[in-house]
């Protein structure tokens, strides 16, 4: 009986933990690499063409197209597609005001 209730109590305690570790990692804030809208354009501009997928589009939503086209285009996870997600999201905090 005694070890019954051992195990229930590391149990809850692990549940406890769990949900604690899954609360503080939704309230992270997401990455960012840019501080401004040309910042933002750069990097993603820059990324693509590390990628192997060059672009010559110039403007913000020219760009943010084409990272997008490459992003639904590779849809598995790699440090190229994290880092274009980014640059996605910096562009449309960035630029779509």
């Amino acid at each position: 009986m005694r070890i019954q209730k051992a195990v229930v109590a590391l149990a809850l305690t692990a549940v406890a933990y769990s949900t604690i570790a899954a609360t503080t990692a939704v309230a992270a804030p997401a990455p960012t690499k840019a501080s401004t809208c040309g910042q933002a354009v750069r990097n993603t501009q820059n990324d693509l063409r590390q990628a192997g997928a060059p672009t010559n589009a110039t403007t913000w939503q020219g760009v943010r197209n084409a990272a997008q086209d490459f992003l639904n285009s590779h849809p598995w996870s790699s440090p190229a597609t994290d880092s274009i997600k980014i640059d996605v999201m910096d562009l449309n905090r960035l630029c779509a005001k």
